[in-house]
């Protein structure tokens, strides 16, 4: 039984089928294995491409938080910004911490506190979102300046930046003034003087001469003597001693200088001999070396240099790349600026005006009639009127059209000179309104940088009206460093 079992296996047939079944099961089991090991591959280089696209859009240097048109502001960036400004705070702070040394005064609390406030974690939101948008600004102004053909070279940011260090390879540049001057201003007018109705200083009263004679000879029978004559002898005797004191005084003055003349040409005749001795003594001496003085340290470009990496190694905040593109915005923006101006007039149409301030119409309407009855506007204002003006009669000065609210604006601007007001409401309160002025002025220094300010902002909004723009919330990715250097 045993070799007819053994015959059997020894088939070549049965063998043959065997194998052929073991060689099946063993290339099932193959591709099973290479296909889930391809499956797992598959599974990890997917994995492995997502983490890499993933950390790219995740990286600070490639995440978008807003757009200009085509223009991205990238996470990097806008949070080099924030750490720039809070720098800047603190340097402002520190500043002003020397002020108040300087005058032997602590920073009072409420100064300390704006600051602190603005490094704060529950303002870096508010923050956050001021520094975004004065970036988005910069793109527009920047898109803006390039279609107006106003740029800014790179000599001119490195000049900049140089200068930013107290480094002037060129030579210091001359100061300019900040200001052009401006035209005079106009005196108040009679007519203006008539509307206030200031209330004059009242002079010393003068005694009649008539008085004065009765009350003479009054003097004069009470005392049996004349008052006056005895005062002119008075006079006359002391005015004598005068003379007097004045001509000894003068001729010991005269005595003293002569003296002093004589003993300071000894001394000069005596220096002059001396200094012709020396300078004999000095030619017949042999020459030795010139003693050169110590002279003071230039400020070379190699001491630059090493100002410079000694300021940013210790910098963590920002790069000396984003720090220099800051001011090209910065150049960029004054020389916009700078081209407006030329279509800014020096003067205005100005109206000036005071105002009494209540809260309600009712109360207006009783003021109005009090000063209506022949009551001082003054008298009244100071009684009446909440407005921090009250104490000065009201009186707010010249004022450009558009500077106060709409509806005080537009009474203001149409009033007679010299005429008051009905109520006017305005978000404030009830305003009534007296006009003293009103004509073409020329703007003040503040007057005038208002009026370049408004008109770059005209102009930044007309460029932005062209561009997409779009701006993220960046509150949970405003940064709280550097922390707030008490």
């Amino acid at each position: 039984m045993a070799e007819k079992d053994q015959k059997e296996i020894l088939n070549p047939r049965e063998n043959n089928k065997t194998n052929r079944e073991r060689r099946e099961k063993e290339e099932k089991q193959t591709k099973m294995l290479r296909t889930g090991g391809a499956i797992v591959a598959a599974i990890v280089v997917v994995c492995m491409i997502a983490g890499i696209i993933l950390g790219i859009v995740n990286k600070p240097s490639r995440k978008v938080v807003a757009t200009v048109g085509d223009e991205k502001i990238t996470l990097d960036e806008f949070q080099s910004a924030v750490r720039l400004q809070r720098s800047n705070i603190n340097s402002n702070y520190q500043y002003m911490k020397q002020l108040y040394s300087m005058f032997g005064m602590e920073m009072d609390a409420n100064t300390k506190e704006s600051y602190a406030m603005q490094m704060s974690d529950s303002y870096k939101g508010l923050l956050g979102q001021s520094v975004l948008s004065n970036m988005i600004n910069q793109r527009v102004m920047a898109y803006g300046a390039a279609q107006e053909g106003i740029s800014v070279s790179d000599d001119e940011v490195e000049a900049y930046y140089k200068g930013m260090f107290g480094y002037y390879p060129d030579g210091t540049p001359t100061a300019a003034p900040t200001d052009e001057p401006f035209e005079a201003t106009p005196t108040v007018t009679d007519e203006q003087l008539a509307i206030l109705r200031y209330t004059e200083t009242p002079l010393p009263t003068e005694i009649p001469a008539e008085e004065t004679e009765e009350s003479a000879d009054t003097v004069e029978e009470e005392t049996g003597e004349t008052v006056v004559e005895e005062a002119v002898a008075d006079v006359v005797e002391q005015a004598e001693d005068a003379v007097d004191a004045v001509e000894e005084t003068v001729a010991d003055v005269v005595e003293q200088a002569e003296d002093a003349v004589e003993e300071t040409v000894a001394e000069a005749e005596e220096l002059a001999s001396e200094t012709v001795d020396k300078i004999e003594e000095v030619l017949s001496e042999p020459t030795s070396e010139p003693t050169i003085a110590p002279t003071p340290t230039v400020y070379t470009e190699d001491m630059f240099k090493q100002y410079e990496s000694v300021y940013f190694a210790n910098n963590f905040y920002y790069s000396k790349d984003f720090f220099k593109n800051e001011l090209r915005y910065e150049l960029l923006q004054n020389k916009v600026q700078e081209s407006l101006k030329s279509e800014i007039a020096r003067t205005a149409d100005m109206v000036w005006a005071r105002h009494i301030l209540v809260e309600t119409e009712e109360e207006a309407q009783a003021a109005l009639d009090r000063i209506n009855d022949g009551e001082e506007w003054a008298d009244v204002c100071a009684e009446v009127s909440t407005d921090s003006s009250a104490a000065n009669g009201g009186d707010l000065g010249w004022f450009t059209e558009g500077t106060m609210v709409q509806p005080f604006n537009d009474a203001a601007f149409s009033q007679e000179v010299g005429t008051i007001s009905d109520p006017v409401q305005s978000d404030f309160g009830w305003h009534l309104i007296q006009v003293i002025g009103h004509e073409e002025r020329p703007l003040t220094s503040s007057q005038y940088n208002t009026a370049v300010e408004s008109a770059y902002q005209t102009w930044l909004d007309e460029y932005a009206s062209q561009l997409d723009i779009t701006m993220e919330s960046v509150t949970d990715l405003t940064p709280t460093d550097p922390a707030f250097a008490e």
